[in-house]
């Protein structure tokens, strides 16, 4: 037996065993290894190991590196015993967000000259997926289990250092949480910027890395329509540094890249409703030509006989995408949202977790009752959301002033909540739940949320009537018995 083997037999204490196939990392290994105490140097077995090169310092990895494949020598060692010539150490290098390495990644390593060097390309995929796409500096450990090779006889040591933390930083593009419109719709002013806000899911944006706007015409009086798009960092700053344009100026293409140095602004040249879509991950934007909007959409499901043409609606009123409407569901049941009174149009169901989908199942409640019904189509995704309510009025007028509301009572048949009571001659609103979360007032043939008080001239007993059952116009009456 060689003397590099019957050195490391005494150095070890341990019955090593000898393998002579070709994978060092296999189960057959001599015990389980001692995780050491991460420092810049370990010492065990006769052997001092230390960070390689390519991470002592903080790394910052750059598109440069990746394309290049670049070598990162992550741990070497620096002193050994006595070896047989040819002999040398193999590595298998791992990767952690603790040093507990709870959550462990393998790095694909080259063993040379008692080093172990990763790809560049693939510690940045490793950081990605143990952290996020943020390109975010981050804390690693690395651990390397050393195999002692002497011809076709392997011995793994019985230790494996733990070197960290270890900052690096992966490649990818900074996105920002919010963006913004500015161009000839706005007069490109930059401190006025809040309505033209892209939506997004809320979702983390490197995994969500999508943002939306819907604009009733991009054109100005003269016609034009060139715009460009905001970070948030440069709208709080009020400043035009780091605002994304186009390389060509004037671009009409409906899709395109979004740079910084030297952006030109984009162009749309068509009336109408325009949405805009950044992918903030590929620095892309598309621009989709609308036209005109569908105002209603029907709710046909089980609770009538799943007929779009007899359903009731949500509608529109501000032609933004996002409708409104009241539905009674007498029962738990299954519904959809339809473009048309008939299923030849756009339907919309089940996307998971409050979102719509163009191919999505049915949507359901659970229990019976009168349902606030939202569905917003401006943003990505599209969301919708019911809330039970219970109406009642509330004011000085009333019997509970303004702390108590006099509850209403539903007529499915006559799709009226309606109460019977005494009214002074003062004031009163609508309100749901008791709460001031959803509350009418105003024109009595056209309540507004938040509306003014309604007036009531004389005291007496009144019939009043809550009509919301037409989403374009929700009513109101009031008349003295």
């Amino acid at each position: 037996m060689k003397k590099t083997i019957i050195y490391l037999f005494g150095l070890l204490m341990v019955s090593a065993a000898f393998m002579a196939c070709d994978d060092p990392y296999a189960d057959q290994f001599v015990a389980e290894p001692e995780v050491n105490e991460q420092g810049p140097i370990q010492s065990a077995d006769g052997f001092t190991f230390a960070l390689g090169s390519g991470v002592s310092s903080a790394v910052v990895l750059a598109d440069a590196d990746l394309v290049a494949a670049k070598a990162l020598e992550v741990v070497k060692a620096t002193a050994t015993p006595q070896l047989a010539d040819g002999a040398f150490l193999k590595y298998k290098v791992e990767v952690s967000d603790t040093k507990d390495f709870i959550n462990v990644i393998e790095l694909p390593a080259v063993s040379a000259n008692n080093a172990a060097t990763v790809n560049a390309v693939d510690l940045n995929e490793t950081v990605k997926t143990l952290f996020g796409k943020a390109p975010f500096a981050r804390e690693v450990f690395i651990r390397a289990t050393p195999v002692l090779i002497d011809g076709d006889t392997k011995v793994q040591l019985t230790t494996h250092p733990v070197f960290g933390p270890v900052l690096v930083t992966p490649v990818g593009m900074v996105i920002e949480t919010e963006y913004y419109l500015i161009g000839d719709l706005n007069d490109w002013n930059i401190n006025d910027l809040e309505v033209f806000k892209f939506s997004h899911s809320g979702k983390d944006v490197y995994e969500d890395p999508n943002f939306s706007i819907l604009v009733n015409t991009m054109l100005n009086a003269d016609g034009n329509g060139y715009f460009k798009i905001v970070p948030k960092s440069s709208k709080d700053a009020a400043s035009w540094t780091g605002v994304l344009g186009n390389p060509v100026d004037g671009n009409t293409a409906l899709e395109g890249e979004l740079i910084i140095e030297n952006s030109k602004a984009m162009r749309v040249t068509e009336p109408g409703w325009v949405k805009i879509t950044l992918n903030m991950m590929e620095y892309t934007y598309k621009i989709e030509l609308i036209g005109e909007v569908v105002q209603t959409l029907y709710m046909p499901g089980g609770y009538q006989g799943w007929t779009p043409a007899t359903a009731p609606t949500v509608f529109t009123r501000n032609l933004d995408f996002k409708y409104e409407g009241y539905v009674n569901f007498q029962e738990s049941t299954e519904f959809k949202f339809t473009e048309q009174p008939d299923w030849d149009g756009t339907n919309y169901g089940d996307g998971g977790d409050g979102t719509l989908s163009t191919t999505g199942g049915n949507l359901s409640v659970a229990e019976a009752g009168y349902y606030k019904v939202n569905v917003d189509l401006s943003g990505n995704p599209y969301t919708y959301s019911l809330v039970k309510t219970d109406w009642g009025l509330i004011g000085s007028a009333t019997s509970g002033g303004w702390d108590n509301s006099t509850p209403m009572t539903y007529d499915p048949a006559a799709k009226l909540w309606t109460v019977t009571t005494t009214l002074k001659a003062e004031e009163f609103k609508f309100r749901a739940n008791n709460g001031w979360d959803i509350n009418l007032g105003g024109d009595m043939n056209n309540l507004n949320y938040g509306g003014d008080n309604i007036k009531v001239t004389e005291v007496g007993t009144y019939l009043v009537t809550l009509d919301l059952s037409n989403p374009a116009a929700y009513k109101a009456s009031i008349v003295k018995q």
